[in-house]
C-alpha cells in the first residue's frame, strides 16, 4: 500500500485497524498451557464446587487455559472442556485479559465462601445439616443406608486374612 492511502483515509482508519488486529490477537492465539501441582483436582462442568464433576485432573498434567472468571479458569484437558479451581494451579499469573469481554460484558462467576469452606470441611455431620436444611426436598434414605453398613470385627479379620492384606 501506498501512504496516500493512509493519508486519504486519515486517522480513523489507522485505529479501527489496530484495534481489529488487537482483538484477533485476543483470541486462541493467547492460549496458555498451566500445569496442575495438586494432586486429583476435580474439572467441573461450572466454575462451582457444587456443580458436577466431569473429570479428575492429576498432578502434573498440562491443561489449556482458555479463560478466567473470578478463581475460577475455565480450560481444555484432553479434550474435556471444564472448569478448575485457582487452588489447582497456585502458582498460575492471571490470566490475559480478553479484550472481547472487556468491551462487550459478560457474565462474571465467582466462587461462594460457604462452596470454599465446604470443599475444605469435607461432609461433616455439621455440614450435612445444613446441606438438608437448604434442601428439604431431597431424598437422603439411600445415603443413610449406606452410612448405616458395618461390618463385624471378626468379618473384617478374616477378610484382611484370607486377603493377604498387611494392615
Amino acid at each position: 500500500m501506498k501512504a496516500g492511502f493512509w493519508r486519504f483515509c486519515g486517522k480513523p482508519a489507522l485505529l479501527a485497524a489496530a484495534l481489529a488486529l488487537l482483538l484477533l490477537a485476543a483470541g486462541p492465539g493467547w492460549a496458555r498451557s498451566l500445569t496442575v501441582s495438586r494432586p486429583n483436582q476435580q474439572l467441573y462442568q461450572e466454575p462451582s464446587f457444587a456443580s458436577s464433576p466431569l473429570k479428575t485432573v492429576p498432578q502434573g498434567a498440562k491443561v489449556t487455559l482458555i479463560r478466567q472468571e473470578g478463581e475460577w479458569y475455565k480450560v481444555d484437558y484432553q479434550g474435556t472442556v471444564g472448569w478448575l479451581h485457582r487452588q489447582a494451579v497456585p502458582e498460575a499469573a492471571p490470566a490475559k485479559v480478553d479484550l472481547s469481554r472487556l468491551i462487550f460484558g459478560g457474565p462474571v462467576a465467582e466462587t461462594k465462601s460457604e462452596e470454599v469452606a465446604l470443599a475444605g470441611k469435607g461432609f461433616t455431620p455439621e455440614v450435612e445439616a445444613g446441606y438438608r436444611q437448604k434442601n428439604p426436598g431431597l431424598n437422603y434414605a439411600q445415603m443413610d443406608e449406606i452410612e448405616s453398613f458395618g461390618v463385624a470385627p471378626a468379618q473384617l479379620e478374616k477378610f484382611i486374612q484370607e486377603g493377604g492384606l498387611n494392615p
